[in-house]
């Protein structure tokens, strides 16, 4: 299957109308939307879902196509699996455009450093 060329400039623009302002309220629901609160894992703090999100392997461009049906994207076992499916697909978030320490750079893995 061919690669689709993905517009990076697209899937930043909608990451952050997805995120909003990055208030604690942006950080729960990134979490619920990823199924971290349905597991009990706190998200009382932005401390705590950063936490929270260092154990979880999702594309970011899943994710936001997960939230637009109201399901749950697919979570990869390892930051290798993800990896690997995000260069199969093209699927990429540039990373040059995450935010020092915003939600984005939580979510991000190497995605080149697993061959």
């Amino acid at each position: 299957m061919a690669r689709k060329k993905r517009n990076p400039d697209a899937i930043v623009a909608a990451f952050d109308t997805y995120f909003g302002n990055g208030e604690l309220a942006d950080w729960q629901r990134l979490c619920r939307d990823i199924g971290l609160e349905a597991e009990g894992k706190n998200t009382s703090s932005i401390t705590q879902c950063r936490k929270a999100l260092e154990t979880v392997h999702v594309n970011i461009y899943d994710l936001l196509h997960a939230v637009r049906l109201g399901t749950q994207p697919r979570r990869f076992g390892s930051a290798k699996a993800l990896s690997k499916y995000c260069r199969n697909t093209g699927k990429i978030y540039p990373k040059e455009r995450a935010k020092e320490m915003g939600p984005v750079r939580a979510l991000l893995r190497e995605v080149f450093r697993h061959g």
